[in-house]
């Protein structure tokens, strides 16, 4: 036997000196680890342990040999030895991927022999070192039972986090059961924002069947999956279901919409602005998969975003004064959260401003609840809510104004980004973002205003009532702030005769003053709808509106579709070697049309060239006629033009409304589809103006129960009769009797010359002196509201439509 160095034969025992001598050909660290490992595969763990306690004293500086004896005593079993033996290479190995490789087969092992604590800290440094998937698997491997010893003497949070942050760089690569399993741990502990991170780098990678699993969702849909965790109250699974929605139907308004939000309760705004900024203009439909915003465990404004958004201020600026008006009266349940709504932005400057006109409802006691919210609140009878806001409005320097009624809600942010917009551009009018429709927190809708740009702002535009308007194109009205000079340069004030659309009447003077505008692409508000606010009686908001439109915009077509319009009229109406046909459609001509009626109304219009066809429908195929006149109810609608037109009509499609006092909305969107409109009442016609059709002046719908044979054998009738309906005027009119209108609309269907002279009567009232030929004008007015003078009268108005272009 060799001899062995003094210092080492006096250490080694008797096996491990043995072992050694074999292998003294070697360098002594060599040939001391190789015996060390010689002894363990012989089961001699005494020598081993030694041998390798021996090898590491010959080559303390060595990092790679310090590892290889590390790598050993982990196969001892020996794990704090192989811990602290590794330690000192940690740094090295940072840099060298041979070390990084021997420091991770050491912490494996030690994983493999259920050392998981000591396995942990040596993984940690080699999956860092070598960010590969096999690392990071193996340290999740060992990092998951090493956190779940920890929850029993408090969870090792800083693990969990860091178990998160090796998973999500090579999430395809981890095994779905890990996943699941850290995904259920990190919910557990409240970490929703590691949560978060694992499906975003899942959705990241392509990887949808892991983002499903994060998400907790199964097969479902991920925005349907995403809702029922909101119900559920797991923000997080929601958030990720909602990310995934989002990713797979960028188009979707819906799931764009909770993605977003979903964001913003993560703590990123900027991410959250990303998404919102293309959310497309939607109706109810779209947006049906959309969900109320919630931070933490409460719906908005009972809780606010996380993340602030102060860093949108630009450098060396202020944050804008904001000053927010809020009339009220009897307002209701919902006066608290618009209140919070504006208290839950954390916005600094902004002023809110409370006008009660002396509620009954408990509303001075709610307002003293949140009066430390609240800039100034006022209280004293007023005129209504124009009146109100001028009154909050009065006195102030700040740099916007708004307001907000009492049932409608800021949205989360909604101050901070208009108020930061303002702050780069002072020099602008208005400010705006968009509003978010909902009935309940049932989100309806995306109301986007001008989503084709400020250039639409025009008094022209704001004038399309029935259609641009009522399509959303214009401000709700919370959306939108106004810069104090713009206000002052409007006359600082708001028409307070009007009860409901003061706000409408203002964006016209706004527009006539051809304004700065600065959009931004954010939702500022939920506008609530209900049955009991002041714009839910549609009949009476509309004429209200109309009326106002007409001081300034009377829509009607553009030249070149009034020509067109014309030039098919004049076609049709002159024909040369044959007849002129109109096919007169009305639904329902076999009760309101009568034979005799009829042929009268045929034997009429020959004479003058016309060829009279009468249907209760329209034919399947083109008809064989020059002109097509319809009598519309008011929910008939234009759908039936399209195919009319595609079956090869070329000539003028005219609608007789005979309801137009019913529906404003449907009766204008009726019209929009027609090329002649003709309306029954001349108080209606201005409802009916827009820029697809020619309108006529008002004519009476003809009568068409009674033909005039039928008329002149009639009795005299009684001195007064009460009818209910048009047919029933008529008859009234032919007998020479007194109509007492028992319906109404009726009577709006004669000129006020005519109510007065005829007369017409309402219940109660008593006729006025009769003279001699009253009786005969009223016969005679009846017998010129039968079909066949009506249908010439038409035709006659037709004519001058068409001289009025040339």
């Amino acid at each position: 036997m060799a001899p062995l160095p003094p210092h080492l034969s006096g250490r080694l025992p008797e096996g491990a000196r043995r072992l050694l001598v074999a292998r003294l050909g070697l360098p002594w660290p060599e040939a001391l680890l190789s015996a060390a490992r010689a002894a363990a595969d012989a089961g001699q763990e005494a020598e081993a342990v030694a041998l390798a306690e021996a090898a590491l004293d010959e080559a303390p500086e060595d990092a790679a040999h310090r590892l290889k004896v590390a790598l050993l005593h982990a196969r001892l079993a020996r794990p704090a030895a192989a811990r602290a033996v590794a330690a000192p290479a940690y740094g090295a190995a940072a840099t060298d991927p041979v070390l990084t490789d021997l420091l991770g087969m050491t912490g494996d092992t030690l994983r493999r022999i259920g050392a998981v604590e000591a396995a942990v800290d040596v993984l940690r440094h080699s999956w860092r070192a070598s960010p590969r998937p096999l690392m990071r698997r193996s340290f999740l491997d060992a990092a998951l039972p090493a956190y779940r010893r920890s929850l029993n003497e408090g969870a090792d949070t800083a693990l969990l986090a860091e178990m998160a942050e090796a998973a999500a760089g090579a999430i395809a690569e981890m095994p779905e059961q890990a996943l699941a399993e850290l995904a259920r741990l990190a919910e557990e502990a409240g970490r929703g924002d590691l949560l978060r991170t694992l499906g975003a780098a899942a959705i990241a990678a392509g990887d949808n069947q892991r983002a499903r699993l994060l998400a907790a969702i199964g097969e479902a849909a991920p925005n349907e999956g995403g809702l029922r965790h909101l119900a559920t109250h797991r923000p997080a699974r929601a958030g990720i279901a909602f990310a995934l929605a989002h990713h797979l139907a960028p188009a979707d308004p819906a799931a764009r919409f909770n993605a977003g939000y979903a964001a913003l309760a993560a703590g990123d705004p900027d991410a959250a602005a990303a998404i919102l900024a293309p959310l497309p203009a939607a109706d109810e439909a779209a947006m049906a998969g959309a969900a109320w915003p919630r931070f933490g465990e409460l719906p908005w404004p009972f809780a606010r975003p996380p993340a602030g958004f102060d860093a949108l201020l630009p450098a060396g600026a202020s944050w804008p004064r904001i000053r927010l008006v809020t009339p009220c009266f009897n307002p209701g349940p919902w006066l608290e959260e618009t209140i919070l709504s504006v208290a839950a932005q954390g916005y600094p400057a902004v002023e809110h401003v409370i006008v009660d006109a002396g509620s009954t409802d408990g509303t001075a006691a709610l307002i003293a609840r949140h009066r430390h919210h609240l800039h100034h609140v006022i209280s004293e009878p007023d005129n209504g809510p124009a009146e109100a806001i001028c009154k909050g409005f009065a006195g102030s320097d700040a740099d916007l104004l708004g307001w907000i009624n009492a049932d409608d809600l800021l949205a989360p942010g909604a101050l901070h980004r208009l108020g930061a917009a303002f702050a780069r551009a002072p020099e602008v009018d208005i400010v705006h973002g968009s509003s978010l429709p909902h009935r309940g927190r049932r989100i309806i809708g995306h109301q986007r205003p001008l989503a084709e740009g400020p250039a639409g702002f025009t008094t022209e535009a704001l004038g399309d009532v029935f259609g641009r308007w009522a399509e959303g194109r214009f401000f709700l009205q919370p959306e939108a702030l106004v810069a104090r000079g713009f206000w002052e340069r409007l006359g600082g004030r708001l028409d307070t005769s009007l009860a409901a659309v003061f706000d409408y009447e203002l964006w016209l003077r706004a527009a006539a003053e051809r304004p700065r505008i600065l959009q931004v692409p954010w939702p500022a508000a939920f506008y609530r709808i209900h049955a009991a606010q002041r714009t839910a009686a549609r009949t009476a908001l509309a004429d209200e509106q109309v009326a106002v439109r007409d001081r300034v915009a009377a829509p009607a077509p553009p030249p070149a579709r009034q020509e067109a319009i014309r030039a098919r009229l004049r076609g049709a109406l002159t024909q040369h070697g044959r007849a002129v046909r109109l096919l007169l459609v009305d639904a329902w001509c076999a009760e309101t049309i009568a034979p005799a009626a009829r042929e009268e109304a045929r034997a009429a219009l020959a004479a003058e060239g016309i060829a009279l066809d009468i249907r209760g429908e329209l034919p399947d195929h083109a008809p064989g006629a020059d002109l097509v006149l319809r009598l519309l109810r008011a929910h008939d609608g234009a759908d039936w033009v399209a195919p009319l037109r595609e079956a090869g009509f070329l000539g003028p499609v005219i609608g007789w409304l005979i309801e137009d006092d019913r529906d404003a909305y449907a009766n204008a969107a009726t019209a929009r589809g027609l090329d002649v409109v003709v309306p029954s009442r001349a108080t209606r016609r201005s409802a009916l103006l827009q820029d697809r059709a020619i309108v006529l002046p008002a004519l009476a719908p003809p009568c068409g129960t009674v033909s005039a044979a039928d008329a002149a054998g009639m009795p005299a009738g009684p001195e007064t009769m009460v009818v209910t309906d048009r047919d029933g005027l008529v008859r009234a009119l032919l007998a020479g009797s007194v109509p007492v209108l028992g319906a109404p609309g009726l009577a709006a269907l004669f000129t006020e010359e005519e109510r007065r002279t005829l007369p017409l009567l309402l219940p109660g009232e008593a006729p006025p002196p009769e003279n001699a030929d009253s009786r005969a004008r009223r016969q005679s007015r009846g017998q010129s509201l039968l079909l066949a003078p009506r249908l010439t009268a038409l035709l006659r108005a037709s004519r001058h439509e068409v001289l009025q272009g040339t």
